[in-house]
């Protein structure tokens, strides 16, 4: 076996692989003997031992590695090393200041513990959840196993208990004890536990549905496939719909499953397939079947189609028997996340600050070891004949015993009670978090904090990747408009409809102003409007009698409107691919196409329900139940074909009959583009004016409706005897049967079949009927919540798998991108004939205002595409008489403002001089040599050229859309570029900076492939990083991810992603938060995340408020204890000049103890849990508090850390000196002629300290409530308590035996405690005050209107936002490109090849096609959906009593 065979694709070579050539192969028997007998090997050639179980783990540890996996993860920590490193120092006696004893380490276990024990409970929670996954219980076929074990043929109680005994031969086994080769049994709502090869199905055709909606959050159904060479030699019985009882019907499935499985205990053969990969859509390998008794094994190929993937659902399909292919880790989606020992805890913005200014402190704590060290070493010298001292004998050894002694005693410059106070500040974050009511959803629960570590991060996000489906939007379909004939019914009344028609009266009436609502009252109305407001369809009621009496009242029923409105509410019940299910009176219908299912729903509404789709002895009838105003008819037809949609074809026409096959209708639907050519004018030239007139019109509702961010469908018919359809019944058979062999590719089966499908589709003479007009549903308040999000700084980027016209019509409606982006507009005389096609090149002008830049590189492909190259030339040749001037043609190129020059046209060779031809044209197009990089390049520097030209970009912000997808893609491409690490400057050595002489040019070597990749990848994040939203679509799962970590790797930002399917998975892990939406469906996304709620709105409250809190709060915590534990290292140093810096300490060590651990810790605890430094419901409604977040006032950063530690420094020097000098032991002596000493003294200091650093904590509360009351006082009593304690017990600690009773009894102690305890915070408050006065941040006059109440009213703000600040791997990372770019230029001369009109064809080609005219809906019908259906046969079926509907 060939261990190293690649496939890339479908068919082709691919396919001629024999069964040995695949990378895995495996025995089919039953039992299964595969996991004993197989051959596998990994794509380095090399052979596997075992097959992977389907054990899934997610969690980090297990319960024999835990602790040493935790510590090891605890020591990556630079503050765990650092203690461990000064408690080793203490053991040793000679320069120990606790006699030798490692006090350290009784705070770092304590930390240490606690820090695990948290992660204990993270990752038991895990535990359980893998656990509860690997035990739930399936039916898997073994005939033996079964009979000798019979209480394995019943479910287990722990998963119910409930279902009938399983089928003959069957046995329940454990989700995680699944091997493969397992021939296993999913019956319908169940979950596939592996990646599943589909070999039997309840459907007699072998298909069956799939909902991916835990995969990619869409709830519309997937139809797969069994593999035929199985499916063919199984006895399917047909199972009644209509079985109430779900017992009685679970025991019918169940009997016939035992007569399906009956030849599968026979079966045998071989399965060879690839190696498990990353891509959902690909299965290739083949499968050989043998039956024992049979001379002949079949085989078959397999395909995407066949494998149904772990974690989605089997829906509207009884029961399927598969085979296990993958499991475990092999499966597909398991493999599109990171490895286990890949996967690193993330870390907050803040703690990764922390880790470098710990080195900066330890190099300052270093300096002033090397200080004391010296000094004491020059004082030992010069007091030399002290022997009483017992000095060392050289002062060398003596200052070097000294560096380490001040090594000790200044390790309180870095906090060891950082972690910890970190640690329970973070849990208690998160529970209050987790209480929030404003983000608890009534259907989905509350907020899931799994990892509150980076709570801080919320705060400071500046860029958010979001997906789209299940995420902004619900992915339901709203119908909105019917146009019928020249009539309109419904309302257009959208999103983007009202934001269009506000900036339309803006752009009118430039003095008016919008009040904007705040975001409390949006949520207030939306909660009122739930209360109030029923299900069902949101269609004008009004609308809708006034569709009822028109088609049943006898006054109006015959008139020709009525019989155009029934036959289009028709054509919407039954022209699909729906499969309608009873349930009781309901009628549940199962989709592949959102769009089909708005559809069928909407004239359901109407009273036009679809009730059946029977396909009883041979017959294909379809049954639609019609509402003649209280009357119920059922009216059935019969289905004779199936013409599908594909992205070519873009439409899907359907050919029905009336039942005694007197009558077919022709019923077509899909984009104007594609219908619009099929539609047949009327031989009478008056008739046919009117039918032009009525395309025009409705070509331009078309046109507005899809301005307001509808779908949009035009619905032709024709009506036909049915010899007609006789006729073309074969034409239609013969295209469905045609099949790819030797003499045909793939792609040359499907032109021909389509060309067969546009020939019946001409030939039936379609009319129109009307069009129709839906709205993808978005989340409630998702644009109000995206606008407020863009409002307060945050550039959003949508990264969707979408088509890029649906992903920029969400995109508008979400208010990602603005109306007045696009400044191309239609005409008022728009109706007028032929003004449509002008408007599109008179109005090219109107590009260069454009404010929304498109990179798609599509137009690359232009020169293999001699259709749309025809269409480019239909729209330049404005006359339609197949010529344009030179004249006519450079005036063109002037209105598109692109350069050009007499060379351009000399390129033209036709038989005019004065004309070209279409022939020409595209024969010209056709010989440019056009590749994909230089088509984004072109791309892209047209974008940066409409950047630079604005002024002001918070006025007029840009957006971008950018193609992705396969490799030909733009962002496909862009993704192959090599890392950019390479590219940025390495810091100079020590030599090179004294001596610049000497230092090496960087040497780079790459392609030029790849060269030409990485500069296009720069100039792309440039661009993207200046527009205020990017929507990419087509985006894979690893395009997703690879985007998200550019950008945070390149800026430093902070990223959040937020997805809900297993397909964000990726994503989410790769952004600094990770933010998951609990879908219906699942809950792959939210199990990855660090948060998870229920709506996307729920972000607004979780960033603006609860991020702003964490923010601040987490930054005072640090920089607070930052300083007090400064404080407490620089107070013992400046002592050391009244010691001789011999390493004598100033403060006794059971009061200095408990200094970090009890007197100062719990109230910054409070602060940082509780604090609030702006009311949430001011947070909330002024969004641009949260932007001064993150443009200048950052609240943690170096200078600010340092502003702090300096202040530290000057509070201790103001303390310590101050209180040296009122203190003087010489001029102070007691009743009893004592004198103050060493005690007495570093006693009043330190209760000085004690309070002052608790009345600066005060200076950072931004709001105080009993609580912050109760621990504040209470900590200070604390430590008189403990003060007293120590001072009433000689035998604990005799130095400090009533000291404290003396120094609360010497009146002069008291003056010194109060004046140098208030002259720092004196300093302080006058510094505080002078710069609010003077120089006020954004936060100070929001909190000053907050503190007078008047944040509600309107506010002229008259306060500019500065721009944020580059950060240093910004700053380091565009020097370095700049550059390479500089090195490159001097190397590389470039020659101008004089092809200048060349260029500049294909310039106008890409400007041209970067608006075309895109208003079609995408209609999601596959053809797989027509495959499945049953038509028509000619022969009689049953079908119950109903109306038969002549069609005339």
């Amino acid at each position: 076996m060939n261990a190293l065979c690649c496939c890339q694709g479908e068919g082709g070579e691919d396919d001629k692989r024999e069964d040995h050539e695949w990378p895995r192969e495996f025995g089919l028997s039953v039992p299964n003997n595969a996991p004993y007998k197989f051959s596998y090997f990994d794509e380095f050639g090399r052979k596997v031992a075992r097959m992977e179980s389907n054990y899934v783990i997610t969690s980090r540890y297990t319960w024999w590695n835990f602790i040493f996996y935790n510590l090891w993860d605890q020591f990556h920590e630079v503050a765990n090393i650092y203690f461990l490193f000064v408690g080793f120092l203490q053991i040793w006696p000679e320069i120990s200041t606790t006699g030798g004893v490692p006090d350290t380490y009784i705070p770092l276990s304590f930390i240490l513990t606690v820090s695990a024990v948290r992660a204990a409970f993270d990752d038991y929670a895990k535990h359980k959840d893998d656990n509860a996954r690997a035990a739930i219980p399936f039916l898997v076929l073994d005939p033996d196993y079964a009979n000798k074990n019979p209480g394995k043929t019943k479910m287990p109680r722990r998963a119910g208990g409930n279902e009938p005994k399983a089928p003959t031969g069957y046995f329940y086994k454990s989700s995680g004890q699944l091997m493969p080769g397992d021939i296993i049994l999913i019956n319908q709502n169940q979950v596939f536990p592996a990646d599943i090869l589909c070999i039997a199905t309840a459907h007699s055709k072998g298909h069956c549905f799939v909902e991916t909606a835990s995969l990619d959050g869409e709830t519309n159904l997937k139809i797969k496939e069994s593999v035929a060479c199985v499916h063919d030699m199984l006895p399917i019985r047909a199972l009644k719909d209509d079985e109430k009882d779900e017992k009685k019907r679970r025991s019918d499935i169940y009997a016939a499953v035992s007569e399906a499985s009956a030849p599968l205990k026979k079966i045998s053969g071989t399965i060879a397939f690839g190696a498990p990969d990353k891509d959902l859509d690909k299965l290739q390998g083949s499968i050989n079947v043998g039956w024992e008794g049979k001379s002949a094994a079949k085989a078959s190929k397999l395909r995407g189609n066949n494998l149904l993937l772990r974690g989605t659902k089997l829906k509207n399909t009884a029961f399927i028997i598969g085979l296990v292919l993958y499991t475990g880790p092999d499966t597909k989606i398991r493999k599109n996340n990171e490895k286990k020992g890949q996967l690193q805890l993330k870390k907050s913005a803040i703690i990764r600050k922390v880790n470098t200014l710990l080195l900066w402190m330890l190099c300052l704590q270093i300096g002033l070891c090397v200080l004391g060290g010296i000094y004491s070493g020059i004082w030992e010298r010069d007091n030399n004949g002290a022997f009483y001292l017992n000095l060392s004998s050289s002062a060398a050894v003596g200052a070097i015993l000294r560096f380490f002694t001040w090594f000790i005693i200044l390790a309180q410059l870095v906090p060891i009670s950082l972690v910890v106070t970190s640690e329970l500040t973070k849990k208690n974050q998160q529970i209050l978090m987790e209480g929030d009511v404003k983000l608890w959803d009534d259907k989905k629960g509350p907020l899931k904090v799994n990892y509150g570590q980076v709570s801080e991060d919320l705060g400071q996000v500046e860029y958010i990747f979001s997906d789209k489906t299940g995420t902004l939007t619900q992915n339901k379909m709203e119908f909105r408009l019917a146009f019928i004939g020249s009539e309109a019914y419904g309302s257009s009344d959208t999103e983007i409809a009202k934001r269009v028609r506000l900036k339309e009266e803006l752009a009118k009436d430039p003095t008016k102003k919008v009040e904007k609502v705040p975001w409390t009252t949006t949520v207030n109305n939306l909660e009122k409007e739930m209360e109030t407001e029923g299900g069902g369809l949101k269609f004008p009621a009004e609308t809708k009698e006034e569709m009822m009496q028109l088609m049943w009242s006898k006054t109006t029923a015959d008139t020709p409107q009525a019989e155009l409105v029934r036959n289009y509410l028709t054509h919407m019940a039954i022209s699909n691919t729906i499969t309608p299910v009873a349930d009781g009176d309901n009628i549940i219908y199962n989709s592949s196409s959102p769009d089909e299912l708005a559809l069928c729903n909407f004239a359901s509404h109407i009273g036009f329900r679809f009730v059946s789709r029977s396909g009883a002895e041979g017959s294909a009838v379809v049954c639609v139940e019609e509402d003649r105003c209280g009357h119920k008819v059922k009216v059935n037809y019969r289905l004779q074909a199936v013409l599908p949609f594909d992205s070519v074809r873009k439409r899907v026409t359907v050919v029905y009959s009336c039942m005694d096959r007197k009558t077919v209708w022709i019923m077509c639907k899909g984009a104007d583009s594609s219908v619009e050519p099929l539609l047949h004018l009327s031989e009478d030239a008056a008739e046919s004016e009117r039918e032009k007139k009525a395309m025009e019109n409705i070509k331009a509702s078309l046109l507005e409706a899809s301005n307001y961010g509808l779908r949009t469908l035009l619905v032709a018919e024709a009506k036909t005897d049915f010899g007609w359809w006789e006729a073309h019944r074969k034409e239609f058979l013969a295209a469905k049967d045609l099949q790819p062999d030797g003499k045909k590719t793939k792609q040359q089966v499907k032109e021909e079949r389509r060309a067969i499908y546009r020939k019946i589709e001409v030939e039936a003479k379609l009319q129109l009927l009307g069009a129709t007009a839906i709205e993808d549903q978005l989340q409630d308040l998702v644009p109000e919540c995206i606008e407020d999000l863009l409002e307060g700084g945050i550039k959003v980027w949508m990264l969707t798998g979408d088509k890029r016209e649906t992903a920029k019509n969400i995109a508008m409606a979400c208010n990602l991108i603005e109306p007045d982006m696009i400044a191309l507009k239609a005409p008022e005389d728009i109706h007028a004939a032929g003004a449509l096609d002008k408007f599109r090149i008179n109005s090219a002008e109107a590009l260069s205002e454009n404010r929304l830049i498109e990179i798609t590189g599509k137009w690359a492909a232009l020169k293999d595409d001699e259709k749309s190259l025809k269409d480019l030339y239909k729209l330049i040749d404005e006359n339609g008489d197949g010529t344009v001037q030179r004249e006519e043609l450079q005036m063109i190129f002037h209105v598109l403002k692109l350069p050009t020059d007499k060379k351009f046209f000399e390129e033209f060779k036709s038989t005019d001089p004065n004309h070209i031809t279409e022939a020409d044209f595209v024969k010209f197009i056709q010989s440019t040599d056009i590749d994909v990089v230089k088509a984004i390049r072109e791309d892209i520097k047209a974008g940066m050229d409409r950047v630079n030209s604005i002024t002001d970009l918070d006025k007029n912000p840009v957006s971008m859309v950018v193609e992705g997808g396969g490799a030909n893609s733009a962002l496909g491409k862009i993704s192959e570029a090599p890392k950019s690490a390479g590219l940025e400057n390495r810091d100079p050595s020590l030599v090179e900076r004294i001596f610049p002489c000497f230092r090496r040019e960087q040497e780079i070597k790459m392609s030029k492939k790849d060269l030409e990749i990485l500069l296009l990848k720069e100039d792309f994040f440039e661009l993207a990083s200046m527009c205020k939203s990017v929507i990419a679509c087509r985006c894979t799962p690893l395009q997703k991810a690879w985007v998200v970590e550019e950008m945070r790797e390149r800026t430093g930002a902070v990223c959040l992603a937020i997805g809900d399917g297993g397909n964000d998975e990726p994503m989410i892990k790769k952004a600094n938060v990770g933010v998951g939406i609990v879908g219906e469906e699942g809950s792959a996304a939210a199990q990855a995340a660090d948060y998870a709620f229920g709506q996307f709105r729920y972000l607004h409250t979780l960033l603006l408020v609860h991020g702003s809190w964490s923010y601040e709060r987490i930054s005072i915590m640090v920089l607070y204890i930052f300083y007090k534990t400064t404080i407490a290292a620089i107070v013992q140093f400046f002592f050391g000049f009244f010691s001789g810096f011999s390493g004598q300490i100033l403060f006794n060590p059971w009061i200095f103890i408990p200094y970090n651990a009890a007197f100062t810790a719990v109230p910054i605890i409070v602060v940082a849990v509780l604090d609030q430094g702006l009311p949430a419901e001011a947070l909330e409604n002024i969004p641009k508090a949260y932007r001064s977040r993150i443009s200048r006032d950052q609240l943690f950063g170096t200078r600010i850390f340092f502003r702090w530690i300096m202040n530290a420094v000057v509070h201790t020097a103001i303390v310590f000196f101050t209180a040296f000098w009122c203190l003087d032991t010489t001029g102070i002596t007691f009743p009893n002629g004592q004198v103050h000493g060493l005690w007495l003294t570093s006693m009043t200091v330190y209760s000085i300290i004690i309070f002052m650093v608790s009345f600066r904590l005060t200076f950072e509360m931004r709001s105080i409530t009993w609580i912050h009351h109760f621990f504040f006082w209470g900590s200070l009593a604390l430590y008189v308590l403990v003060a007293i304690g120590l001072n009433v017990l000689p035998t604990l600690n005799p130095d400090l035996f009533f000291v404290a009773f003396a120094m609360w009894a010497n009146p002069q102690a008291w003056l010194t405690a109060i004046l140098t305890g208030s002259l720092p915070l004196l300093l302080d408050l006058a510094i505080r005050g002078i710069k609010i006065e003077l120089f006020p941040s954004y936060q100070d006059l929001l909190r000053e209107r907050c503190l007078l109440r008047d944040y509600k009213k309107e506010n002229v703000e008259t306060f500019r936002f500065q721009p944020r600040q580059k950060r240093a791997v910004e700053k380091k990372h565009e020097e370095g490109v700049q550059h390479f770019k500089h090195k490159l230029n001097e190397a590389t001369r470039r020659k101008q090849t004089g092809n200048t009109g060349q260029a500049q064809m294909e310039m106008v080609i890409k400007t041209l096609l970067r608006w075309r005219d895109l208003t079609g809906a995408i209609l999601d019908a596959t053809e797989e959906d027509a495959n499945t259906l049953q038509y028509d046969t000619g022969r009689e079926g049953k079908i119950g009593n109903s109306d038969e509907k002549k069609i005339s």
